[in-house]
């Protein structure tokens, strides 16, 4: 099963820092993993007018 990831305008405008810094191979591989299973990393169940889930994932721990 494949899960459709949305991307804020600052994730949009991040984009364009980690393409400049060398990181889209990471990138990549962590969006990768998110569409397969976005549930694996922890991730935090939103209240409210923001209904549904938020997941902090960082490159860093992308080998």
């Amino acid at each position: 099963m494949s899960w459709k990831i949305v991307l804020t305008k600052q994730a949009v405008k991040d984009a364009k820092k980690i393409k400049a810094s060398n990181l889209k191979n990471k990138a990549e591989k962590l969006i990768k993993i998110l569409q397969q299973n976005p549930y694996t990393p922890p991730f935090e169940k939103l209240t409210g007018i923001l209904i549904g889930y938020i997941l902090d994932a960082s490159i860093s721990n992308i080998a």
